[in-house]
């Protein structure tokens, strides 16, 4: 079985590395489910998975997403003296901006280098803040429950580069960063409720999270055992969000490839409903936006000290410019693949009146969340027509009222739930 499983993913390294045979698009192609076998190449497995499920790809010119300034002068200033641990599980010397300014994929500890760069990606910044939906479907469409809410936010405690106190605010344990759901605003059932926290510098220390639930008049505290499992009744767990939401010092990873692939970095829509391919059946789960070829990183993560766990491992496919993850694919204790969540991006200064950044930065106007066995799934987007869009992705807003220390405590979420 050892042998078979080692001569396995040797085939998956051999493939993700071999240049790839597939037909270059041009711009202004349509690639569906009739005519994507030519483009394969150029797609994870579960997006040829969303073609089956009615999705459209249109082909656009690959175009750049930099860096704002702030964060690139900061790499300059900083990213020479960083240094990995001999576990690879922490970094020495961070202080600001990307850890590693370059990746060789023949170094032994790409995968941890470029995971550590996702840590610390330039798109969550100082300051971070968006207003969502979750929509939970159905295999006919039928949106069995909708989730919303004004607060998604993130603050983080270290490598700031435009909010005083830079580049840290102090704390005793020191905190990377912290975040907060909630408190949801619908449905009824789940009014007010509300998902806290914090992330630790230190190696040794889980993250701190807290679930209230006011309808019980209670915080739970949440099991770092847990991290897999679905939060509020639908398909995204924990670890999943935008991508890969986990401590990286709770994973091994090892690097799969380098490959170009297409992603939709620059979509061209945003909070409307034309986003998803059709309001009924699969085709309302994915999205019919634009996509463009870009090369990424292909890294395969297994949970080391996560026990129990739903997923076996985690293949991201992360952007090699902005260090997201474009593509999270996760798999059963069979290895089969179970979920996907897909990230839909537009880079650009603006994507309505009223707020522009001296800097392009990355809005992700929505996500697809699809459960391929059980046939589900929960796609995440701003509110959409009709609704005013009030805190959509706002970066370094330096709201002293909101986005402040003392906004991420226990008695915050619970008294902002009332």
């Amino acid at each position: 079985m050892e042998r078979r499983e080692s001569l396995l993913a040797a085939l998956i390294v051999l493939v993700l590395c071999s240049p790839a045979f597939a037909v270059d698009p041009k711009p202004g192609t349509i690639i569906t489910k009739l005519d994507h076998e030519a483009y394969d190449e150029l797609m994870p497995p579960s997006v040829r998975n969303f073609l089956e499920l009615g999705m459209k790809i249109e082909v656009r010119a690959p175009e750049s997403c930099p860096w704002p300034h702030a964060f690139i002068e900061a790499t300059e200033k900083y990213s020479a003296q960083v240094k990995l641990t001999d576990d690879r599980r922490a970094l020495r010397g961070y202080v600001a901006g990307m850890p590693f300014a370059k990746i060789d994929p023949a170094d032994p500890a790409a995968a941890w280098k470029i995971m550590w760069n996702h840590e610390h990606k330039p798109a969550f910044s100082d300051d971070v803040r968006t207003e969502w939906t979750i929509d939970n479907q159905d295999d006919t469409g039928y949106v069995e429950k909708t989730l919303s809410s004004e607060v998604w936010r993130r603050l983080k405690w270290e490598g700031r580069v435009v909010l005083a106190p830079t580049p840290t605010i102090a704390h005793d344990p020191a905190i990377r960063y912290t975040e907060q759901w909630g408190p949801i605003q619908t449905p009824f059932d789940l009014v007010g409720a509300g998902f806290l926290l914090y992330r630790y510098e230190d190696v040794t220390r889980p993250d701190d999270s807290w679930l209230y639930l006011p309808q019980l008049r209670r915080v739970r505290r949440y099991s770092s055992a847990d991290r897999s499992g679905t939060l509020f009744g639908t398909d995204i767990d924990q670890d999943s969000i935008w991508g890969f939401n986990s401590k990286p010092e709770l994973w091994d990873f090892r690097m799969l490839g380098e490959k170009e692939i297409l992603v939709p970095m620059h979509a061209g829509k945003y909070a409307t409903a034309d986003i998803w391919c059709d309001s009924k059946g699969t085709a309302s789960w994915v999205p019919c936006v634009q996509w463009e070829k870009r090369k990424v990183w292909v890294v395969e993560g297994k949970p080391t000290f996560l026990r129990p766990y739903a997923f076996s491992k985690r293949h991201l496919w992360i952007d090699a410019e902005v260090f997201n993850v474009s593509t999270s694919e996760m798999f059963d204790k069979r290895e089969e693949l179970w979920k996907v969540w897909q990230n839909v991006f537009w880079c650009t200064t603006s994507v309505r009146d009223g707020r522009k950044y001296p800097d392009q930065r990355l809005f992700t106007p929505a996500v697809a969340m699809v459960d391929f066995q059980l046939r589900h799934s929960s796609r995440i987007l701003p509110p959409g027509p009709g609704n005013p869009l009030r805190y959509d992705w706002m970066f370094e807003t330096g709201d002293a009222s909101e986005n402040t220390p003392d906004f991420y405590t226990i008695a915050s979420m619970v008294s902002g739930a009332r």
